[in-house]
């Protein structure tokens, strides 16, 4: 792997409880990292690194459906039945389960056969993928704000019912696109307790990330218009948009 090239250092003043986790894609298995001593399921793992030091996984550490999704061996025609979704009562038929593994991003056959995990404490090489846990809305909008500071694009949110895994890592990566989702809403992490309900989880690739970082450094991360509210913020803004008319008619 590559040294870090990035300047990570804007992210401690979020004041997130849970260290960011930086995420990679290896075709190989990296050096000075040790593997992880014991099987998860890919969900967990960024809690694992968040609490830990940085370690890789390969095929044999996982212990669900992710080395399909990761390109790390053929599709197992068993869950793509939908079967297991009709007869746990996630969905209403097989079809409908099935259908999702048609719409859930997943990596091409044999690119990766490892994938590091880091937090921000033992982050040494630009991620591709960078997962944040905010806290609360004030920490979550900050986030996503700057995701969109300097293009006004508009930003999404994709996911399913099962595979969270595939929507936080794999979606990000191959799409460019930041992507979120709150803990509790997919099933797997719900059951397996992977963290408390009501999280934002929030991914960002490495298309993203070098613009994302430099927009926290140069944003107001507490504009007026979150500091005065209420009728205060109506009179506020009615002024303004009367300043801005006048400015116009000049």
């Amino acid at each position: 792997m590559k040294p870090a090239t990035l300047d990570f250092s804007v992210l401690e003043r979020l004041g997130l409880s849970r260290l960011p986790v930086g995420v990679k894609f290896l075709p190989y298995r990296p050096q000075g990292v040790a593997r992880l001593d014991r099987g998860l399921n890919f969900c967990q793992m960024f809690v694992a690194a968040q609490e830990g030091p940085a370690f890789y996984v390969e095929r044999a550490d996982f212990r669900c459906v992710e080395p399909m999704i990761l390109g790390m061996e053929d599709l197992d025609p068993v869950p793509l039945s939908g079967l297991v979704g009709e007869l746990d009562g996630l969905y209403e038929e097989l079809r409908a389960n099935q259908k999702a593994y048609y719409v859930i991003p997943r990596l091409l056959r044999g690119t990766v056969k490892c994938v590091v995990f880091a937090s921000l404490r033992h982050l040494s090489f630009d991620p591709d993928v960078l997962l944040l846990v905010a806290d609360n809305t004030d920490q979550a909008r900050t986030v996503m704000r700057a995701t969109v500071y300097s293009t006004g694009e508009a930003w999404t949110a994709k996911g399913t019912p099962i595979l969270a895994c595939a929507w936080l890592y794999v979606y990000p990566y191959l799409s460019g696109e930041v992507n979120y989702m709150v803990s509790g809403m997919s099933m797997g992490m719900q059951a397996l307790e992977v963290l408390p309900q009501g999280l934002m989880i929030i991914a960002i690739p490495w298309q993203k990330l070098p613009m994302v970082l430099c927009n926290l450094t140069k944003m107001d991360w507490h504009p007026l218009s979150e500091n005065i509210t209420g009728e205060e913020h109506k009179e506020r803004f009615a002024a303004l948009l009367k300043e801005i008319e006048q400015k116009i008619d000049e």
